[in-house]
């Protein structure tokens, strides 16, 4: 490449710029008559003459762009070096010379080139240029020729090496690989982005818009990159807080070579796994943009103006999205997979960092329809894997731990739709019932701690004549702090903007606030809001906990004629006790549509919970989405959110007469309520929970 700028540099200077001080700059460089005439000859011949051309530098192409909204009437050659075609579906390019940089809006017939220049490329141009809204740019391109310049790329200080030994290189680590192009990745409208390049020890991913513009999947390549592992950076810092060190993958790349053929990647290395190991795997063991084979269920979630395609594992619940940067339209390919099982070739393409977590986001490399059957006789230890153990949290050190009694309602049995089996027993049995007993309430089995110590539960799965058994540590012990702490109740009549310590149940989510609602014994409840959404890193409705914030007021001014928002803010967890606890309904307030809505703005009721039947309406505009509660005696009860996706879940009520738990709410100091949806009462005496922010964090 030194060499190449030095050719540059004295093409440049056999320019005779100092004439456009006599002359307008239009008038000296604008193409002749004849020049129109002439015939392109595009090709990428490095010895060619390009003498006859009178040419600008791109410095002077900017000065002609002139004011916004400017579009020469001639046409004009320019001489530059190809920075990168950022989009090759029309040519758009970044070119350079050694007075500047420009882009090329679109370069005719680019796509359909059997030869194109490509980064690193000598390019001649005609061209209009335009200032579209302040930005300057070559506009309808046409390029009459280029001189390649891959053959010149400098090989010097780049280490030959397998895939999987780049993987463990250090950041800017120069590296030259080779592999077969798996798949193409996509960004900003469907452009080229990366490519995912396999070889028959690992993968990776190489961040190189150019590259992935000029290849196709099946091309074995040669390449020489930068070693780089790339992390958002606003998220760099609760990155590193979590260990996480980016995405593994590889940037700043020369093609090298490239036989141009159709070959299936390497598939030998490929280890076998589950969509839970990939999601759950830690971040600081880095498995970014490693491949990994699963069997998987892939479903479509179309959404507002985009579409998420998921991969579950075998219990349908657990897995994630597929990182998209087309709003889903680069997975197009997938929707023939939706509903089904199938094995996917999987890789954890990079982990969105906050400050309460990282979790990966998932690449499909690719997919196949094999008509998946789930072997019967692995549902007992799939039932104790994906049923049984995950009841029990808390686990430290290998120990299942529990500062309170959990009062945990276990399941005694487990079926899977999605795998063709029903009925499989679970039952449980403890080595000490001092400490850990089990208790029958109803036809459930509710688990309780009584005395401290130490209890092994051992759990035993069975189906069809088959039986899974596992042993778990309980420890039932005394919290290292004791705190001294008052009711929700009394939290609610502590004087505003006083610090407070409360005990209770986690409810439901608060809409459009980082928060939950905090139930007492007695049924009263109020809003908690915190800081950090670290505060719900294993956060659960039902779970018992001790917290500390400030008693606070929602209100414009002390002398505001409406009561405001009653809440805690500021709040942080200092103990959770775990369990599965059903807040208390005691002082709910059955209630119409007509009653909510004439409630008296001057009497607090945001620490009142309203029970309310009627429907969900969605709203949807242009520039706004809602939802409504329509009371069955036909009054509406608005509802406070920024967005109708923020009640999705109740989406699939819309139109059903249900009767719902709504706390009324005012946060932006307004003289009436609005209503915050806390669940949905089924018929068969279940509820389902607002979990809103739950699943964000």
């Amino acid at each position: 490449m030194k060499k190449l700028k030095v050719l540059i540099s004295l093409f440049l200077a056999s320019l005779s710029l100092g004439a456009l001080a006599s002359c307008d700059l239009a008038d000296k460089y604008l193409k002749s008559d004849s020049d129109t005439s002439v015939e392109e000859n595009v090709g990428g011949d490095t010895e060619k003459d390009w003498s006859e051309y009178q040419t600008i530098t791109i410095a002077q192409a900017l000065e002609l762009c002139g004011e916004p909204g400017n579009v020469t009437t001639e046409s004009y050659y320019i001489r530059a070096i190809v920075v990168s075609v950022t989009n090759p579906e029309y040519g758009a390019m970044i070119i350079e010379d050694e007075t500047g940089s420009i882009s090329v809006y679109n370069t005719a017939g680019y796509k359909d080139m059997a030869e194109k220049p490509y980064k690193g490329d000598e390019v001649l141009l005609s061209c209009i240029l335009k200032n579209h809204n302040g930005t300057k740019e070559i506009n309808a391109a046409t390029l009459i020729d280029f001189k390649s310049n891959a053959g010149n790329v400098d090989e010097n200080g780049y280490a030959e090496m397998s895939i999987a030994q780049a993987r463990e290189k250090e950041d800017g680590a120069l590296i030259k690989v080779d592999g077969v192009v798996a798949s193409i990745t996509y960004a900003d409208g469907m452009k080229p982005s990366g490519v995912y390049l396999v070889d028959e020890t690992s993968s990776i991913y190489v961040y190189d818009g150019d590259l992935a513009g000029r290849v196709s999947v099946g091309n074995k390549i040669t390449i020489l990159a930068e070693k780089d592992w790339w992390i958002l950076e606003k998220e760099q810092s609760a990155a590193e807080k979590h260990g996480y060190t980016g995405c593994n993958q590889l940037t700043s790349v020369s093609l090298v070579s490239n036989d141009n053929g159709s070959a299936d990647f390497d598939k030998t290395w490929i280890q076998e796994a589950t969509v839970r190991d990939i999601v759950e795997h830690s971040v600081v063991d880095n498995i970014t943009t490693q491949i990994y084979k699963v069997n998987a269920l892939v479903q479509e979630k179309p959404g507002n103006g985009f579409t998420n395609f998921y991969f579950f594992d075998l219990d349908g619940e657990t897995g994630t999205y597929a990182y998209s940067q087309c709003s889903g339209s680069d997975f197009s390919w997938v929707r023939e997979f939706d509903g089904k099982i199938c094995t996917v070739y999987l890789a954890a393409h990079n982990a969105k960092s906050s400050d309460s977590a990282c979790f990966y986001r998932l690449m499909p490399i690719a997919i196949k329809d094999e008509g998946y059957q789930f072997d019967m006789s692995n549902a007992a230890k799939f039932v104790m894997d994906y049923h049984a153990l995950t009841q029990f949290q808390g686990q430290v050190d290998g120990k299942i731990t529990y500062g309170g009694d959990p009062v945990l309602e276990l399941i005694n049995s487990a079926s899977s739709e999605l795998l063709g089996f029903t009925g499989a027993s679970v039952s449980y049995e403890s080595s000490d019932t001092d400490v850990v007993y089990f208790e029958e309430v109803d036809g459930k089995t509710v688990m309780h701690c009584g005395a401290y110590g130490e209890a092994q539960v051992t759990i035993t799965t069975k189906y069809n004549g088959v039986e899974c058994q596992e042993t778990i540590t309980v420890v039932y012990e005394k919290p290292e702090s004791e705190y001294e702490y008052i009711t929700v109740a009394e939290a609610i009549n502590a004087d505003v903007d006083s610090d407070v310590t409360v005990k209770g149940i986690v409810g439901p989510s608060v809409v459009n606030k980082n928060g939950f609602y905090l139930f007492g014994e007695d049924g009263s409840v109020i809003s908690v809001l915190v800081n950090s959404t670290e505060e719900f890193s294993g956060l659960e409705i039902g779970h018992e906990i001790v917290l500390k914030g400030m008693r606070e007021r929602y209100v414009e001014d002390d002398a505001a004629a409406y009561a405001g928002q009653t809440c805690i803010v500021n709040a942080e967890i200092l103990e959770n006790y775990y369990g599965q606890h059903e807040y208390s309904t005691e002082k709910f307030v059955e209630a119409t549509g007509a009653e909510f809505y004439a409630l008296d703005m001057t009497v607090d009721y945001s620490t009142t919970v309203f029970v309310i039947s009627g429907t969900v309406e969605l709203i949807e505009t242009s520039f706004y989405t809602s939802m409504k509660v329509v009371a069955t005696d036909g009054t509406t009860v608005n509802l406070y959110m920024s967005g109708a996706g923020q009640y999705s879940w109740l989406e699939t009520y819309k139109g059903q007469e249900i009767t719902m738990e709504i706390a009324a709410c005012n946060w932006n100091n307004k003289n009436y309520w609005r209503g915050c949806v806390l669940a949905v009462r089924l018929e068969d005496g279940t509820k389902v929970y607002n979990t809103l922010n739950f699943d964000n964090y």
